[in-house]
């Protein structure tokens, strides 16, 4: 009790808790069945957010919380409809006296809650692992929470489903074969090449469309590339761009040999493009048009030349 910082009216609970964890959760060496060890994952995770939820709406105090409707603490607490009963069991717990709560309601209300928190860690749980390996295990806490629209206060149930997806489904030895199979041939590098010089045309005839030339030759490179909203590694096409528009005027082979590091940029975003293509679950990268895969991932239309070669790359 001291431990959780929860008050006696609530050494009940606890005890419940440790008790249910101690019986659900055997040694774990005892563990055979990896759906078994899912489920007691799926129940240990149930009461550390009921107690997570515990410890937030406290902050509101007891008399704010006892007197909620539920919608009200779902609100704050930032969970959708999912999570209702778990937030109503959350705030049965603080607020009505044990004494008084009827042995079979108090257990219908734990059943009620369980399953319907377990429809919600079953969701969590599928779409965590219909991600890639390195998608999944690479990515941080608080940016799973952010692209699963999840609040802090359920930070514990996507952790612990992440770590043990991970454990339990370590990454193919094939895939990481697949991954390292792509090679920068002296065909692959000229096509590299082709599609640059395009890039650095699309860059310079978006920029002169929209914007004066003055103001695209006074601008720094930074301010240009925040205005077309391009990866950083595209910094020396943006660069060419504009001295194509404010200089030479002519985008020459010549031009292009002495920007060296400009090229390897643009081959970095295809390459990694290519890589965000491993990570891309609900759609065939190669049947799929080039509009579908910016929108896809995100990326402004004048990184066209670089998605259609990863493509290429990645389907041949």
């Amino acid at each position: 009790m001291d431990i959780l910082g929860l008050p006696d009216a609530l050494e009940g609970t606890v005890e419940m808790k440790q008790n249910a964890i101690c019986k659900f959760f055997p040694d774990p060496e005892s563990v055979v069945k990896r759906s078994s060890e899912v489920d007691s994952l799926m129940l240990q995770s149930f009461w550390d957010t009921v107690l997570e939820f515990i410890n937030k709406m406290k902050e509101y105090g007891l008399d704010f919380v006892c007197g909620a409707k539920i919608h009200e603490l779902m609100d704050l607490l930032g969970v959708d409809d999912r999570l209702d009963s778990a937030v109503k069991f959350a705030q049965d717990l603080l607020c009505k006296d044990e004494q008084e709560t009827d042995a079979l309601a108090k257990r219908s209300a734990t059943i009620d809650a369980l399953q319907a928190y377990g429809s919600f860690w079953s969701d969590i749980w599928e779409t965590l692992k219909s991600w890639s390996h390195d998608k999944l295990c690479t990515t941080k806490l608080q940016d799973l929470l952010d692209i699963l629209g999840f609040p802090d206060a359920l930070d514990g149930a996507v952790e612990m489903a992440q770590n043990a997806i991970c454990k339990f489904f370590p990454e193919p030895e094939s895939a990481l074969v697949h991954r390292r199979e792509i090679e920068i041939t002296p065909e692959r590098n000229l096509q590299s090449i082709t599609a640059f010089m395009k890039t650095v045309k699309l860059i310079a005839k978006r920029l002169l469309k929209n914007y004066l030339k003055g103001l695209i030759c006074s601008s720094r490179l930074q301010q240009l590339m925040d205005l077309l909203e391009v990866p950083d590694s595209f910094d020396g096409a943006v660069e060419m761009a504009q001295d194509l528009i404010c200089a030479s005027g002519i985008l020459s082979s010549s031009l292009m040999e002495k920007n060296t590091a400009a090229l390897q940029g643009f081959i970095d975003t295809i390459m990694g493009i290519l890589e965000r293509f491993y990570d891309i679950v609900d759609i065939d990268v190669c049947t799929a048009g080039i509009p579908e895969l910016l929108e896809k991932l995100r990326l402004p239309d004048t990184v066209v030349w670089a998605v259609e070669i990863a493509v290429d790359w990645y389907c041949n």
